[in-house]
């Protein structure tokens, strides 16, 4: 099978939002706010309305509870000392530190590009930043479950430039937009930031997949767009040729004119500024013939997403994403349309939905922040 066709698939990867989110890491927009207050079961009911419309579109998720969430569980309210300590409220006990906490982990889009090929699944590893390489062996254990349950080989490979998963991955029918940044030009009109994925890093996860050079369009992307799915998605119509929701102004110099190039310009499906920066339209998440759009998308964008004969779904997410920065395509991660799993395989949230619901009631209802914890952490 061709791997641009393959690419879309109705089973997608989840990653639950940890009980004890904080924006620690400060690298993009959103979350270089300081917030000083969250809600981690509002954020969980907002990552479950994404489960429930993937299921809603004709989708699955595939998702695993973690064991190091166990300590923050059970408790109304945590807080985090000045040191970064999480504890109980009012309490000495201590649960464990933010440091340790993979915060960015519900960012699933940040996984690998997974394939098969010659009953091999195949799965090239995102190269993150320090703080989010704890990540991998989650990605790795499901693989295997899926791997051994679809009676298929794993092959994993790990990619040695910086490369921040299928985020900066958007295929449109034959054509795959491949997104990275340049430092000096990613944020020459503001402070310098943390580094993104590089062209030698999507352009290794593309060759690992098997796409020819000549599908390829390389595109810089410019700050706040911290990856190429806050820019764009790629969008398979009800009728027609695959399109591109985009929005021109999220690359670098006369990128949007070389991508409009490539594809042509009726094949782009143009976002306006507010509903990109401010309401991640850009990271939206089609299923099926269903779309997951940020819950505060205009009704201009809905009705040209409808126009293509295609399901809206509203989700909420000013918990989950509004704080840390996302949407619905950040939360997930496509699995290949190829690969076929039992229909009863317990990963399914389709099968696990009431231990998954159920869990709820065991999320921290407040999460509070001492100033301090801020006050001499390095943000950008």
């Amino acid at each position: 099978m061709k791997p641009l066709e393959d690419v879309y698939g109705e089973l997608l990867i989840v990653r639950p939002p940890v009980p004890a989110t904080v924006n620690k890491a400060g690298a993009n927009y959103k979350s270089e706010v300081t917030h000083l207050t969250y809600s981690p079961r509002r954020a969980y009911d907002e990552w479950l309305s994404i489960l429930d419309a993937i299921v809603a579109c004709g989708g699955d998720a595939i998702v695993q509870f973690e064991a190091a969430d166990d300590p923050f569980l059970d408790h109304d309210t945590l807080e985090v000392d000045g040191a970064g300590g999480i504890h109980p409220a009012g309490s000495r006990e201590l649960l464990g530190t933010i440091d340790a906490v993979m915060t960015g982990r519900v960012f699933a889009a940040n996984g690998p590009w997974v394939t098969v090929r010659d009953h091999v699944l195949r799965a090239v590893m995102p190269h993150m930043l320090e703080h989010r390489r704890a990540e991998v062996p989650y990605y790795e254990a499901i693989l295997a479950a899926l791997a051994d349950d679809a009676g298929l080989a794993l092959e994993i490979t790990a990619n040695p430039h910086r490369w921040e998963g299928m985020a900066d991955v958007a295929t449109v029918g034959d054509h795959v937009v491949l997104t990275y940044a340049v430092p000096g030009h990613y944020d020459a009109q503001t402070t310098p930031k943390s580094s993104r994925s590089t062209r030698a890093g999507v352009a290794f996860a593309a060759d690992h997949a098997g796409v020819p050079e000549a599908a390829r369009i390389y595109a810089e992307l410019v700050y706040p767009h911290f990856h190429g799915d806050t820019v764009q998605f790629g969008a398979r119509p009800h009728a027609g040729p695959a399109v591109l929701a985009h929005y021109a102004q999220g690359l670098y110099g006369d990128g949007a004119e070389i991508v409009a190039g490539v594809l042509g310009a009726e094949r782009i499906l143009p976002i306006d500024r507010d509903d990109a920066v401010e309401q991640y339209a850009g990271n939206s998440r089609q299923v099926a013939g269903g779309v997951l759009v940020p819950d505060g998308v205009s009704a201009a964008f809905v009705s040209a997403l409808e126009g293509l004969g295609l399901v809206t779904h509203r989700v909420p997410l000013f918990e989950l994403f509004g704080k840390a920065g996302g949407g619905p395509a950040c939360a997930t991660l496509y699995l290949p349309r190829s690969i076929s799993v039992s229909e009863s395989l317990p990963l399914r949230y389709s099968v696990s939905r009431s231990q998954i619901r159920d869990r709820r009631e065991r999320i921290p209802q407040t999460l509070r922040v001492d100033p301090a914890f801020f006050a001499n952490k390095p943000r950008g």
